[in-house]
């Protein structure tokens, strides 16, 4: 793991590299600032490599103005494993000494040790280290799979493949994706995980949904999202001929199932009062309905208004989820409404113990 930050008269760049698994590459997360603080670009990106050395070179495109390019360089010096069993000797014939087991990493926040909220590091897999935000109620905890949010400022419209690893940064109204292929490995570790699903639009908590039986299918067969509702019809339950529920994971240049990609308003929708469209493709998600992204664009609420007002220009939906049953305005499946902050967090809890009512996410 590197942390680096470079210093200039008129910048500072934070650059944030974590070693991934197996030597299959690593990510690095980049934030580029003015000295007094405001953004000039961050970025995400994935160097896949198995070489111990080597450069690499990413672009960061910004319409409308100048893109950003980093050069890195990179160098590993992991040390061979230990072995899990020591040898001792009396004169010449080697037996064999007392073998220790490791203790259990926790693969998820029910089992961390510090039961306050906060980041909390955990291993979903067993073993590859993962910072997300565990949020510790009298009841249980949750452990936050991805979330939205204004306080930091990150683009999700990625390629397909980096949805499989973890990107952003984990906290309140923060912007962050624990990967497809942790969700996996939570999914097959032997607990039933409920999902919760928190919508606000500015400090109003505007729906509360949860999820019984919550798994993500491997990567060869594309991520396919189970789950059953605790209210059907809204949410990942609504349908438009298919739901959310048993759809595969999808970016807008993967998608071709499970409808027409024409019949999907998240790559087809049109403002019918002015004839403007049709909507930019943004995001990965399990589209299914089309009527839901919460990987969307962001757009700030303006005095806890989250309508989207500025697809005309944008041609972009926002962070959207269908909270009624039924098609929307116009026979569409997407609501014009864009949620500011939001989170999808796992719990093991009996789920009768969540407080519908609970808006302290939101705040």
């Amino acid at each position: 793991m590197l942390r680096n930050i470079l210093r200039r008269k008129q910048q500072e760049t934070l650059i944030y590299v974590q070693k991934w698994k197996k030597r299959e590459g690593f990510n690095v997360s980049l934030k580029l600032t003015t000295v007094d603080g405001g953004v000039i670009d961050q970025y995400n990106f994935r160097v896949d490599t198995t070489d111990s050395q080597g450069i690499y070179v990413y672009t960061s495109l910004r319409p409308g103005t100048l893109a950003t390019t980093i050069s890195i360089a990179w160098a590993t010096n992991i040390p061979p494993p230990n072995l899990s069993t020591t040898t001792t000797f009396t004169g010449t014939t080697p037996t064999p000494g007392p073998t220790t087991t490791a203790p259990k990493l926790p693969a998820d926040c029910d089992e961390v040790e510090d039961k306050t909220s906060g980041i909390q590091t955990i291993y979903p897999d067993g073993s590859s280290p993962v910072n997300v935000y565990c949020d510790q109620k009298s009841a249980g905890a949750y452990t936050v799979i991805q979330s939205r949010g204004t306080a930091t400022n990150i683009t999700f419209d990625i390629p397909y493949a980096n949805y499989s690893d973890w990107f952003g940064e984990s906290g309140i109204g923060k912007n962050f994706w624990m990967g497809l292929d942790n969700m996996n490995a939570l999914s097959k570790n032997g607990k039933s995980y409920s999902l919760q699903i928190d919508l606000c639009c500015g400090t109003e908590l505007r729906a509360k949904q949860i999820y019984h039986n919550f798994k993500v299918d491997t990567k060869a067969n594309q991520y396919k999202l189970t789950a059953t509702a605790d209210l059907p019809g809204i949410g990942l339950d609504y349908s438009s001929t298919v739901k959310d529920i048993g759809a595969p994971f999808a970016t807008q240049l993967t998608y071709n199932l499970p409808k027409a990609k024409v019949e999907c308003d998240q790559f087809e929708f049109y403002d019918d009062d002015t004839d403007v469209g049709p909507s930019v493709g943004y995001g990965g998600w399990w589209y299914g309905s089309c009527g839901n992204n919460l990987n969307g664009f962001m757009y700030p609420s303006t005095n806890l208004d989250c309508s989207v007002k500025k697809f005309d220009s944008t041609l972009l939906l926002g962070i959207n989820m269908r909270i009624t049953n039924g098609q929307a305005n116009g026979g569409y499946d997407v609501e014009l409404v864009s949620y500011d902050r939001v989170r999808m967090a796992l719990f093991t809890f009996d789920s009768l113990n969540v407080d519908k009512t609970d808006s302290s996410f939101c705040g």
